[in-house]
């Protein structure tokens, strides 16, 4: 029967520390309200020109990325209250950054103008190697001096020949040889010489690829080396022709 008071004492104590440990109840806060902010951008070039598709970029509190329209503008919505860095890339343009503050709930405002970027600079020209050492022509030969109507007569084609060759003049850097053709001479090439064609009598054609050209008595051609030509006589008479090969020493 002693130990009654006891045990009540230590249920008193333990409630005791119990509403000391408890807050009392106070009212509930309300969260705060996010009031979105508004920009519209206008982009134009320096005589106030809209710029479409121009690149804007805006980095803050949130980001934002959009390209002009056609008009030029651009909105970004929903953002929050801070500072922006804005950048503003268009190509043929040069690039521009801006910094802006808005403040919250804010519908903001702002023009911007690029200037054209300068055109790109010129590639240099390529370095043209110096000559190379000239090649010795080698001993000049003998001067020759041939009338070729003369010469006509005493070597003119025969009748059943279709093609007559007789050599005019030889040196160490061409070849000079007169041709009589009846019968056309096919398609050809000098891999080492320019051939240059002089016509002294008859009509023909001169066939270089698809193109033709006609020849007749005092035409004068050119065939760089390397190029398909052939020659086609045309008419009663042959073609008589000089042709001169320029570039490596003749063969005698």
């Amino acid at each position: 029967m002693q130990r009654a008071p006891f045990l009540f004492l230590s249920v008193l104590l333990v409630s005791a520390t119990v509403t000391a440990q408890t807050p009392p109840a106070r009212g509930t806060a309300k969260p705060a309200t996010f009031k979105a902010a508004t920009l519209t951008i206008q982009v134009s070039d320096t005589v106030g020109a809209p710029l479409a598709g121009a690149l804007v970029t805006a980095e803050g509190p949130v980001s934002r990325e959009g390209q002009t329209q056609a008009d030029g503008t651009i909105q970004l919505i929903n953002l929050r209250a801070g500072n922006y860095r804005l950048r503003f890339a268009r190509e043929g343009s040069i690039t521009l950054e801006r910094e802006l503050t808005l403040r919250a709930g804010e519908s903001a405002t702002l023009d911007v103008a690029l200037s054209a970027a300068p055109p790109p600079p010129k590639a240099p020209e390529p370095v043209q190697p110096p000559p190379g050492p000239s090649v010795p022509l080698g001993p000049p030969g003998e001067p020759k001096v041939t009338a070729i109507p003369l010469f006509l007569e005493k070597n003119f084609i025969g009748g059943r020949e279709g093609r007559k060759e007789s050599a005019l003049g030889c040196t160490t850097t061409g070849t000079a040889t007169l041709h009589q053709l009846r019968d056309s001479w096919l398609s050809h090439a000098h891999d080492d010489a320019d051939e240059w064609i002089y016509v002294v009598a008859g009509e023909g054609a001169l066939r270089i690829a698809a193109e033709e050209q006609h020849l007749q008595a005092g035409t004068f051609s050119l065939v760089p080396h390397t190029v398909t030509h052939a020659l086609v006589p045309q008419g009663r008479n042959p073609l008589i022709i000089i042709s001169v090969l320029s570039g490596p020493a003749c063969k005698q």
